[in-house]
């Protein structure tokens, strides 16, 4: 029985720290290519419209 509770006390932060430090996926629209995607549109946008970019 003290085995058992030795164990549950020695796994308890073990889990906690899995659950907390476990990477979590980036939403698709906040990767690198969508921003990038996202900031060539408005600049095309921008420059078809003859608005200045960048200032």
């Amino acid at each position: 029985m003290i085995a058992l509770a030795l164990l549950c006390l020695a796994l308890a932060p073990a889990v906690y720290a899995v659950i907390v430090l476990w990477p979590q996926r980036i939403p698709k629209d906040r990767t690198v290519t969508a921003i990038r995607r996202r900031v060539e549109s408005e600049v095309r946008t921008r420059h078809s419209r003859g608005d200045v970019y960048g200032g």
